[in-house]
């Protein structure tokens, strides 16, 4: 089998999972909120790419990998396929690092009982963080 169709096919196959509209983010997240703080800070704190939303008045975190794939659950799928998803049904850009998120990101583990295995997170900006907000008070 030639290196081109062994990627296109593993392309195919984790597109095959992915959240296909807005209200299939919302559902992840949803599922993602139910879960126990253990099970949350195992997931977020292996994390590297972040969307952040507003939940109980509190800035949340959740993997792109998590939310981008439409089964609600960690995936090992390719990041850049779950981010590209989200920039493109959000219609937002990123992700991109940011300071005073990475601190956010420390206090929320912190809140979960724990701390991320590494530095340096990216972000999705403002326009995300209000998108997926307002998707959620809906």
């Amino acid at each position: 089998m030639n290196k081109q169709y062994t990627l296109e096919r593993e392309n195919i196959r984790y597109q095959k999972n992915l959240a296909d509209s807005r209200k299939a983010l919302v559902k992840n997240i949803r599922a993602f909120e139910k879960l126990s703080k253990k099970d949350r800070l195992d997931i977020v704190k292996r994390g590297e790419y972040f969307a952040v939303y507003i939940w109980d008045d509190a800035m949340h975190f959740i993997p792109a990998r998590w939310i981008a794939y439409g089964s609600g659950t960690k995936s090992n799928d390719k990041t850049v396929i779950a981010v590209n998803r989200i920039n493109k049904l959000l219609g937002v850009e990123g992700p991109e690092a940011k300071k005073s998120l990475e601190k956010a990101l420390d206090l929320y583990c912190e809140s979960l009982g724990g701390e991320p295995v590494r530095k340096n997170h990216l972000f999705w900006r403002r326009d995300c963080i209000t998108k997926l907000t307002r998707l959620l008070t809906k």
